[in-house]
């Protein structure tokens, strides 16, 4: 059998810090289906930036 998994998975890139001079130390997350990323930021005076992630699930909507 052949595992698939590795097509199942997706890259999510980081959002960009708020300012050009400023740099994420996240580039990108490989997800698998059913998974999210949930991004942390760290807050400077300079302004913002990607500095770690978490993996969550995604959660399925109910049926309306």
């Amino acid at each position: 059998m052949t595992d698939t998994s590795f097509n199942q998975l997706r890259i999510v890139p980081a959002p960009e810090p708020s300012r050009p001079d400023l740099h994420n130390t996240v580039l990108n997350v490989n997800c698998a289906a059913g998974e999210d990323v949930e991004w942390q930021w760290t807050e400077t005076g300079k302004g913002r930036f990607v500095s770690g992630y978490r993996i969550v699930r995604r959660e399925n909507p109910r049926p309306g």
